[in-house]
């Protein structure tokens, strides 16, 4: 069909009986990221893109970046960024539901040059251990590399043989970062550290540990917020976020370093953060009287799962819990035996769908 519609040679691992030439690779993902790159003229370097990695919260710090340089941009009189979620896919020309969290190259390519043609500037993106794994990001030059966490998820026959290639995949991220953000407080923060030291520049955030660059105390819940002390080597004072869920901090000092790296104002941190919305994720519903209320939350890991159980139990005391929830086919098989323990551990009633 390509043959029919003009192609005057293919790529390919091996040659095929077709009436056209074959340009022979020996690794066919890094030939198609390359070209693609190639293709849509290296769009990435007309932006500034932004990639966040981890086991929990990307999305939710995704949509956080969002906000901030969405409110940063109209003070300016500028067009909104453009964003590469799980949840969506928003390249400034169309919007539409994501289909893959990170998308493959020709299609990602293509993403990078129409935020770049539409003006957007920057880019926030989620970048899967996957896609990191596969090449699909490869000619992406990231302005800000982020990694937010590490817990034992998406290993199975399909995906990550163990969690050594799951942290080695993700960590693939610094390679093409110019300045990295890591976390100080999750698991194996020393190899993280080690691999983003070969960035220009690194950030740290933490809630344990003062000597970070952003440092985030004092969280508390107050009324509908999340509220909480930061310190950055540019200002020091009080920030919320709207979305419940206490370990939603983490997320904003996620974007609060990323922030730190770009030079964005602090006002309109403070503003984005507070504006902030993210389909999906710690959604709350109350009936009319208060008595119940419903928590819709994309939770599907160990880590997630148990996140959400401690904070709703902190935010929430003396509340009976019930949790409604399921597992998807083809995806970490340890999630079934994961996520039974943790609601059998912290929930009054179990419901399996």
């Amino acid at each position: 069909a390509a043959l029919e519609k003009g192609a005057v040679a293919y790529v390919s691992e091996v040659p095929y009986d077709l009436p056209a030439p074959c340009i022979r690779v020996n690794d066919i993902r890094t030939a198609m990221g390359l070209l693609a790159d190639h293709a849509w003229g290296h769009p990435s370097g007309r932006l500034k893109v932004i990639g966040l990695t981890g086991t929990k919260g990307e999305t939710t710090t995704a949509y956080f970046l969002k906000s901030i340089l969405d409110a940063w941009r109209k003070a300016e009189n500028k067009p909104p960024v453009g964003l590469l979620s799980t949840i969506v896919t928003d390249d400034g020309v169309s919007r539409r539901p994501a289909t893959l969290t990170t998308p493959e190259p020709l299609d990602l390519q293509r993403h990078l040059f129409n935020a770049a043609g539409a003006g957007c500037e920057y880019v926030v993106m989620e970048c899967s251990s996957q896609a990191l794994k596969y090449g699909r990001m490869i000619g992406v030059e990231l302005a800000v590399g982020a990694f937010l966490n590490i817990g034992e998820d998406h290993i199975s026959p399909n995906e990550h043989p163990d969690l050594e290639d799951y942290l080695r995949s993700k960590l693939l991220i610094f390679k093409q970062a110019e300045t990295a953000c890591i976390s100080m407080d999750c698991d194996h923060a020393a190899e993280v550290a080690t691999a983003a030291a070969q960035c220009k520049r690194v950030l740290t955030f933490s809630q344990k540990h003062p000597e970070a660059d952003v440092y985030g105390t004092d969280v508390r819940k107050e009324g509908n917020q999340i509220a909480f002390h930061v310190r950055t080597p540019r200002y020091e004072g009080e920030l919320a976020i709207s979305p419940p869920g206490l370990f939603n901090v983490e997320n904003a000092l996620a974007a609060i370093a990323v922030c730190e790296g770009l030079g964005i104002p602090e006002q309109h941190i403070y503003v984005g953060l507070m504006k902030a919305r993210v389909p999906g994720r710690m959604e709350v519903y109350q009936n009319a009287d208060g008595h119940i209320t419903a928590i819709v939350d994309y939770a599907h890991n160990r880590l997630s799962f148990e996140k959400l159980f401690l904070s709703v139990k902190e935010e929430y005391p003396g509340q009976r819990g019930v949790i409604v929830f399921g597992c998807p086919g083809k995806k970490a098989l340890d999630r079934r035996k994961d996520l039974s323990e943790i609601s059998a551990k912290y929930a009054d009633l179990v419901v399996i769908t």
